[in-house]
């Protein structure tokens, strides 16, 4: 489920011309905040859509975990939460 999260992100910032198609295999561990990918208006775009998709939700604690910076990191996050939920409706 990780690469499928990672695709998905990776096709969200190429969606809003942050990266280029060729660069989709070398963008998971680059710190998207410092490479300027997004505004902050768009951190919160970014955010809300994952939730959307994911159907997870962000705690302050998430945003804040040190992984939640690169593509990878931040799916490691979504599937830790995804896999959290469906124990939870067990």
């Amino acid at each position: 489920m990780k690469k499928e999260i990672e695709v998905w992100l990776t096709d969200w910032f190429i969606g809003r011309q942050k990266i280029g198609g060729q660069e989709k295999r070398t963008v998971s561990d680059v710190d998207y905040f410092e490479a300027r990918w997004l505004t902050s208006m768009e951190v919160v775009e970014f955010v809300t859509e994952i939730e959307g998709e994911f159907s997870v939700q962000f705690s302050d604690r998430d945003l804040q975990d040190p992984r939640f910076v690169t593509i990878g990191g931040l799916a490691e996050v979504i599937r830790e939460l995804s896999a959290q939920a469906s124990e939870s409706i067990r």
